[in-house]
């Protein structure tokens, strides 16, 4: 049948889902994370969050591996890694992988040139032009980089609490949501947990909902770090399009973080005045989609209107929403 298959590989989750060369997606298959390769434990989480993902996607297309002839892997990490396991899988069919951010700017924008700002607990930019040239700017990680993302909004959310604490800026909303959120006392009790190792990377980005709530609230603190983060992402934006010489390619935002209005505006009106002629777009598809349309390129198919539609018809969001919900909450 030469059928397809793309696997979103995640910090909290992974998608896989397998389609008909038209664009009729048959199954798809939730599994564990498939991130941190490095860490203990970890070539083994992301073997079985492949294996069980891919098997869960075939089981309810009613379809087995030998009837595959292209697969293609979006991971957050390890990406060479994860085809190298993936392969033996599947000896007659072309497998390939890369790195998330191609396959959320290829779902995007449906395969056309084009800027992806991403921006959940992590941040990065990537672009691609109609030469098929690329660039990246950001995603240097929380200790160096990754301004504008969930993590660098929480921690200047814990910053602003801990300043108007000390009376080293006016009083804010920040320093009470913050402990009542976490179900503790005051600041001295989020201190220890965070030196503890109790409230992780993620979770001090998911700080970024109470950030939104305080801004909406008209909170100065919460304002100037949303303000300040949608800049920092236009910014990004803004590199990759100098890099690539391409002022005018459209901007797609993914992640999060850009469900604050606020951040979103912010970002809107800072890539105005960077990037005149580019315009910001909500993504057609989600980045599982995106490893399929690589993944049809990958044994020739052109991808038609047509194809687009079946894809848009038969694509399950409930999948995608489960998948989505775990990576925004870190389970």
């Amino acid at each position: 049948m030469n059928l397809l298959i793309s696997v979103d590989g995640g910090q909290s989750s992974t998608l896989a889902l397998v389609a008909r060369p038209d664009g009729t997606i048959l199954g798809t298959g939730l599994a564990g994370p498939s991130n941190h390769v490095l860490e203990p434990g970890g070539m083994e989480r992301l073997r079985t969050a492949l294996d069980d993902s891919i098997t869960r996607a075939l089981t309810e297309a009613g379809a087995e591996a030998g009837e595959v002839s292209s697969v293609f892997l979006g991971m957050t990490g390890g990406a060479a890694t994860a085809r190298e396991m993936t392969q033996p899988r599947f000896p007659g069919a072309r497998v390939e992988s890369d790195y998330d951010q191609i396959t959320a700017l290829y779902g995007a924008s449906v395969a056309q040139p084009g800027v992806v700002v991403i921006a959940g607990t992590g941040a990065v930019a990537y672009g691609r032009d109609a030469a098929g040239r690329s660039a990246k700017a950001g995603g240097w990680g929380y200790v160096m980089g990754d301004e504008g993302s969930g993590y660098d909004i929480g921690r200047r959310a814990l910053l602003a609490a801990t300043q108007a604490a000390d009376g080293r800026r006016d009083p804010g909303l920040l320093q009470q949501m913050i402990p009542q959120s976490l179900g503790v006392a005051d600041l001295w009790a989020v201190h220890a947990r965070v030196y503890a190792g109790q409230l992780d990377r993620a979770g001090i980005a998911r700080l970024t909902v109470l950030v939104d709530q305080a801004g909406q609230a008209g909170d100065a603190a919460a304002l100037e770090i949303l303000s300040g983060a949608g800049e920092h992402l236009a910014r990004a934006a803004w590199a990759v399009m100098q890099r690539l010489d391409a002022p005018t390619l459209p901007t797609f935002t993914a992640g999060g973080v850009f469900q604050s209005t606020i951040l979103r505006h912010a970002f809107i009106h800072a890539l105005g005045q960077l990037a005149p002629e580019s315009v910001a777009h909500e993504p057609a598809f989600p980045p599982v989609i995106g490893g399929l349309l690589l993944a049809m390129q990958g044994v020739g198919i052109d991808i038609t209107s047509a194809i687009v539609e079946r894809i848009r018809a038969t694509f399950p969001q409930s999948a995608f929403a489960k998948h989505q919900a775990r990576e925004s909450s870190g389970e």
